[in-house]
């Protein structure tokens, strides 16, 4: 229902040289029996956001986006058909929802309660997708139904400007928007993971160790490290690994932080910055064989820069 394959959420491990850098734990944030997906987390004035998306028992086959805000009973953002959850600028949550064939991008005020459209011209008769908010930007992808051209936006809320980033007829993925910086993943051949700095429309293909590797599910902090996931072609083949760019004593082609196992792959992440200068990293991590996915982190404790 998402429309987009995620290249099997896009493949699985190849490995890089020898890391020096102990890996960290993968800690479980929701794990069940249900499928748990699409993780955004916040910490504004002392309160935890914390957005996914699940299925249910009794709806196996119908996802909704939802959120739990501090001690607040959660709340369900799709109001008809399906909810992919997106990303979060507290109070702001902003989500995926298809109805009837549709799929546009919504807006969650969590003070108000109140749902809302993004400006004119997000929404389209095409497939609109994957969308992350950070302050006055939204990020997002989108799909032609006829041509299946995709393209990959950012869009002010409070004004006209829009960039389009990227666009091909091969698999293209919004990933974050974090204060001056998006990540996207884009896929010809090869996946590679995209960062633009907004501010001079600045964009950095990160390098990857070989052509074969694949690089994808991409997050980024608001100081413009990147956290992605790295792997071969293939779900899951001899691990995936989760890596990290352009933190304080990265090397050219990134820093592996994370392992997660044969048989393992992952298809989004989501970079929650910490009071104490920590990076919590919220994957979706699912079994390539038993279709079980569930929601864990990493906690980076000195990313840098």
């Amino acid at each position: 229902m998402r429309k987009v394959l995620l290249i099997s959420a896009a493949a699985a491990a190849l490995v890089a040289a020898p890391v020096a850098y102990a890996l960290l734990a993968q800690q479980p944030v929701r794990t069940s029996r249900l499928y748990e997906q699409l993780p955004a987390a916040q910490t504004a004035s002392g309160v935890n956001y914390f957005a996914w998306t699940q299925n249910s028992v009794a709806h196996p086959r119908r996802n909704d986006a939802l959120l739990k805000r501090g001690a607040e009973a959660r709340v369900k953002l799709n109001t008809v058909g399906h909810g992919y959850l997106g990303g979060i600028d507290a109070p702001l949550v902003v989500y995926q929802q298809v109805y009837r064939g549709q799929s546009n991008i919504k807006i969650y005020n969590a003070d108000t309660h109140v749902r809302s459209n993004p400006p004119d011209g997000v929404n389209t008769s095409d497939w609109e997708w994957e969308p992350s908010i950070s302050g006055d930007w939204v990020l997002y992808g989108r799909q032609d139904n006829e041509t299946n051209t995709q393209w990959i936006y950012l869009r002010s809320l409070s004004s006209m400007i829009e960039f389009k980033l990227d666009e091909g007829f091969t698999f293209r993925q919004a990933g974050q928007v974090n204060g001056d910086y998006a990540v996207w993943t884009r896929c010809d051949g090869s996946c590679d993971v995209v960062r633009r700095q907004i501010s001079n429309t600045t964009d950095t293909v990160l390098p990857k160790p070989a052509t074969t590797t694949y690089q994808y599910a991409a997050a980024v902090t608001s100081t413009g490290v990147v956290y992605l996931a790295r792997s071969g072609r293939g779900c899951g083949s001899g691990g995936v690994k989760i890596v990290r760019y352009l933190g304080t004593g990265d090397p050219a082609t990134g820093t592996v932080i994370a392992a997660l196992g044969a048989g393992r792959d992952m298809s989004s992440a989501y970079a929650r910055e910490n009071a104490s200068g920590s990076v919590d990293v919220f994957y979706d991590r699912y079994g390539c064989r038993s279709n079980v996915g569930d929601i864990f982190r990493v906690r980076d404790p000195a990313p840098g820069p």
